[in-house]
């Protein structure tokens, strides 16, 4: 599980980028986190916190431990959608295995370029379980999640992200509101439909997650940041 760490001027953010199979034993990274975001992607965000998950065990047990929030701000993709980015892999994602590969199980910060040279390569290919999920992200973290975190501990938050390694684009996206909304802009008025491949009730849908000493209690929010 790698991972890189940046701020934005609402926010300081800890990425943490690994593989779904494998059980994570990083969890020092998020010392001192406000809140924690997860990857949710086809599953349900309940069934995550209900059922475990190797990537998510040890951190949900940080968050447990320390009385730290989890969110979810993901949304899930249709039947179609993971059809196209199924053959879309095989061609556009072809080029990028071995570094995902490589940076999926590591331990180590991610190399800036590489970072950088993966997160333009998914902003030119436009696909819609990669790019489009990290502008979907951005956005609900940026302008719903940071306010509501700021709010709480009145002052810049600092929360922690666990998301698979081919999400090193939620970087530049949070970072870029320009980038996030060009995406936006490209799976609401193109691609085949007004947001195709996208579970349109998941869009103004956020969760939050907190533990009372006996099992996790969830809130939603709908934020009407889409439309």
């Amino acid at each position: 599980m790698s991972y890189t760490t940046f701020g934005t001027n609402n926010a300081n953010y800890v990425l943490q980028l690994g593989n779904h199979k494998f059980k994570n034993k990083q969890v020092d990274i998020f010392e001192g986190i406000d809140a924690l975001v997860i990857e949710t992607g086809r599953g349900q965000f309940h069934n995550f916190l209900k059922n475990g998950h190797p990537q998510l065990d040890l951190p949900f047990e940080y968050c447990r431990n320390n009385k730290i929030p989890v969110f979810g701000t993901d949304a899930r993709g249709t039947f179609l959608g993971s059809q196209r980015d199924l053959m879309s892999n095989t061609i556009i994602g072809l080029p990028t295995w071995i570094p995902l590969v490589y940076y999926a199980i590591s331990e180590e910060r991610v190399n800036s370029s590489l970072l950088k040279w993966y997160a333009n390569w998914e902003f030119l290919a436009q696909r819609p379980g990669n790019e489009a999920r990290n502008a979907l992200n951005a956005r609900k973290l940026e302008e719903f999640v940071v306010p509501l975190m700021t709010e709480r501990v009145g002052r810049k938050p600092h929360l922690g992200l666990i998301f698979g390694a081919a999400h090193m684009g939620l970087k530049p996206d949070l970072q870029s509101k320009r980038r996030r909304d060009f995406t936006l802009w490209n799976w609401r008025n193109f691609n085949f439909g007004r947001w195709a491949g996208f579970m349109e009730e998941d869009l103004n849908l956020v969760q939050e997650a907190n533990y009372n000493g006996m099992k996790w209690e969830v809130q939603t929010y709908t934020p009407h940041l889409f439309n």
